[in-house]
């Protein structure tokens, strides 16, 4: 479990990117972000490095910062499971094959997962699910992310998912950097995913 973790940790540090809850921890040291060259032309140049310089996987006592992050970690990602879809919306997916029940039904049929195999999984209510696969309602992201780990999703099938409900991976927010790594590594063990989760303080997801 502590290779596990440590694996994770290493992943976290290289792909966090709150660049600035990173540079006001305690012993970060602030990288140069301007660079030159002098290309074939004789002539200097002057550019700017990528923003993943200031990672904390450049910093020499990343384990130290990590550690410091940490202790300040608190997830405040809205929990709501759905959001509603207005009429004209539904309206217009009836018509469209980009339509999200449409698409969380191929997703479901391709990973044999029923609904009553869902609702026995993931907690949310009947008549919630209910209405998210009968075009009423949208699964909101946290529960998406719900549903990918439960389900065993791959990380191209979640993130098709995310996008036809508006949403993309942020780098920025420490739950989806945590729910990446497991995806990306198939990490899908109750345990393992808890202790992942509890680590780094992630919360208002809807496995049971």
């Amino acid at each position: 479990m502590n290779d596990f973790i440590l694996e994770l940790d290493e992943y976290f540090c290289e792909k966090y990117a709150n660049y600035d809850k990173l540079c006001v921890l305690p012993g970060y040291k602030m990288p140069l972000m301007q660079a030159s060259e002098v290309r074939e032309d004789g002539r200097t140049y002057a550019y700017t490095l990528p923003m993943e310089t200031m990672s904390l996987s450049r910093q020499e006592n990343k384990a130290e910062l990590l550690a410091a992050l940490k202790n300040r970690m608190v997830d405040v990602t809205f929990s709501f499971s759905f959001r509603p879809i207005w009429i004209f919306g539904r309206i217009k997916n009836v018509f469209s094959k980009y339509a999200v029940h449409k698409n969380l039904k191929l997703i479901l049929e391709k990973y044999k997962w029923t609904d009553e195999a869902v609702l026995e999984s993931i907690n949310v209510s009947p008549e919630v699910w209910k209405g998210i696969r009968k075009n009423k309602y949208l699964p909101s992201k946290n529960l998406i992310f719900s549903l990918a780990i439960a389900g065993h999703f791959t990380m191209e099938d979640t993130t098709a998912l995310l996008a036809l409900c508006g949403y993309e991976w942020n780098y920025a927010l420490v739950k989806d950097v945590v729910i990446t790594y497991l995806l990306r590594e198939k990490v899908f063990n109750p345990t393992m995913v808890q202790a992942a989760l509890d680590e780094y303080k992630v919360t208002n997801l809807f496995i049971k």
